[in-house]
């Protein structure tokens, strides 16, 4: 039987510390060492309304052709570009051809590099101008079911993995068959990482080493530390860090829980077969919670989350603090209200009743 592929997905969501900010081109600019360190392939989807899909395309022509990691991109990355049809661009190319004949130029005529046609004034963009939400999980789903492999990685554009992390997890799979869930009388299971930040001036760990040694210089630590710990705290945290990770480097599994309990309102970011709920589109990114009523659903399901050992995830340097938002907070009690009188309703007749889980 050949070896299953893993495929990792990219939802582009904001920085907390900006107070309005979605998935779109202005986020390319982790593009190149998303491509380096996954070494696999990467299906990317980009919300691009109006006018900004022109800025998407120079974008998507710069990021393919203009940089030193430009053949990894054009290797791995995938770009799927969405909009409402009632925001439609003036213009919209009518295949792939005519999208990659897309005119771009990398240089001035001296030579030097013309700076990304992403690094661009937020707010003149067409989102901005037309005071549009971010549809977070549709951008999610289209990315979800454009992949061609078993696996999916479901991931933030902003988070790196260890080196290595494709290639250590499927030699996993072929060394514990039990990872393809092949047994129907088995509960649905998926792999989620531990996520970690690191100090701005900090070089990405590329291994779990490299890692440790950020710890106990306090340069590192677990992602949304003083923002919402246990949104990403991993069972069995501690013993995770204190574990020294294998001569062979091999991939392992290393605790099991559900979501419920401790782990009630956790948000991880896993590998999956692709075999769970698609993320809601009717929640929103300003609305918040557009990551937990996925997590509700697969509690109801009795999803088993099996976390993985020495890989891990990281996000791009900077420490993540919390910063007010009176507008998301706006809008997230009003999601809040919605989730909790149609949305988990909707669940409990689609996937059953179970007190323990939450949104």
């Amino acid at each position: 039987m050949p070896l299953p592929q893993l495929e990792v997905f990219l939802a582009a969501f904001p920085i907390q510390q900006e107070p309005v900010c979605n998935g779109d081109y202005t986020f390319f600019d982790n593009l190149e060492m998303i491509a380096q360190r996954w070494m696999g392939p990467i299906s990317f989807a980009i919300h691009s309304p109006g006018y900004d899909l022109k800025s998407t395309l120079d974008a998507i022509q710069y990021v393919r052709n203009c940089l030193p990691g430009s053949r990894f991109i054009t290797d791995y990355v995938s770009f799927h570009v969405y909009f409402s049809n009632k925001h439609m661009p003036d213009y919209v190319p009518y295949n792939e051809d005519e999208t990659l004949d897309w005119p771009f130029k990398c240089t001035m005529e001296n030579g030097t590099l013309l700076p990304p046609p992403y690094h661009r004034d937020r707010s003149e963009m067409y989102k901005e101008q037309a005071n549009l939400t971010y549809p977070i999980n549709v951008g999610r789903n289209i990315a979800r079911k454009a992949v061609n492999t078993h696996f999916i990685f479901a991931c933030d554009i902003e988070l790196f993995p260890s080196l290595g992390f494709v290639e250590q997890f499927l030699d996993m799979v072929y060394r514990n068959n039990s990872v393809l869930s092949l047994n129907n009388q088995q509960p649905p299971r998926v792999y989620p990482l531990p996520v970690f930040e690191i100090f701005e001036d900090e070089q990405l760990p590329n291994d779990k080493f490299d890692l440790m040694e950020l710890f106990r210089k306090h340069r590192a630590q677990l992602f949304h530390a003083k923002v919402c710990a246990n949104c990403h705290k991993v069972p069995g945290f501690q013993n995770w860090i204190k574990r020294t990770p294998n001569a062979t480097d091999d991939l392992q599994l290393f605790s099991m829980t559900l979501r419920q309990g401790a782990f009630k309102y956790w948000e991880p970011f896993y590998v999956s077969d692709n075999k769970e709920p698609f993320f809601d589109e009717r929640v929103t990114w300003e609305g918040q919670s557009n990551k937990r009523i996925q997590g509700y659903a697969m509690c109801l399901l009795g999803y088993e989350y099996h976390v993985l050992h020495p890989a891990f995830l990281v996000h791009s340097p900077g420490i993540k603090k919390p910063s007010p938002n009176s507008l998301r907070a706006v809008y997230a009690k009003q999601m809040t209200k919605f989730i909790k009188s149609k949305i988990e309703p909707e669940y409990r007749v689609l996937y059953g009743k179970n007190k323990y889980c939450v949104t």
